[in-house]
């Protein structure tokens, strides 16, 4: 049999025309959205790679950022506590100089003076006038006194209050300067 001589109906011709534009059509859309898949995929790759960098990036500088707030304490509570010792240290200087001074006063070692009231010759304001006849006129000074033990002891530490007070106010300075720095102003 030779097909040349088969004659087909138009119908089927049509229909055979239809089916083989249909399957050329299906054959372009599916490779069309193949291509457009392998096209997303690779946008997407190429995202995800940017992305990725730049969270690397970012954790890189969060971690030294991190790093540098952790040094900045360290570096904060060391000069904290270097003002702290500083005043300790200050506080005990000062008690035993306290208690050295209170300790030759009881052995004799130390005295403390006033000086010897107004005389006729001198002025409030610690000006001598000379003396009318004869006389050392007041530039020696007077015979002045010597405190009692009490009375001593009770300015020693009095004064060694004063003292401990300007130690606090000093390490109250040293304390605001370290917070300053710890802040970053000068």
């Amino acid at each position: 049999m030779n097909l040349s001589n088969i004659t087909l109906p138009a119908w089927l011709k049509g229909l055979g025309a239809a089916l083989l534009a249909v399957v050329i059509c299906a054959g372009i859309n599916t490779y069309g959205e193949r291509q457009f898949a392998l096209g997303q995929q690779a946008e997407r790759a190429v995202w995800l790679d940017r992305e990725n960098t730049e969270l690397a990036s970012a954790n890189a500088r969060i971690i030294k950022l991190e790093e540098n707030a952790r040094a900045t304490e360290r570096a904060h509570a060391q000069s904290m506590a270097a003002a702290s010792a500083q005043y300790q240290e200050s506080l005990q200087h000062e008690k035993a100089t306290k208690d050295r001074v209170i300790a030759d006063l009881r052995a004799g070692a130390l005295r403390l003076r006033f000086p010897a009231a107004n005389t006729a010759g001198e002025r409030a304001d610690g000006d001598t006038t000379a003396a009318l006849g004869p006389s050392a006129a007041g530039c020696d000074g007077g015979a002045g006194g010597e405190l009692s033990l009490a009375v001593a002891e009770f300015f020693v530490g009095l004064a060694s209050e004063a003292d401990e007070v300007v130690h606090q106010l000093a390490a109250c300075q040293a304390v605001v300067i370290a917070d300053r720095q710890g802040q970053g102003e000068p």
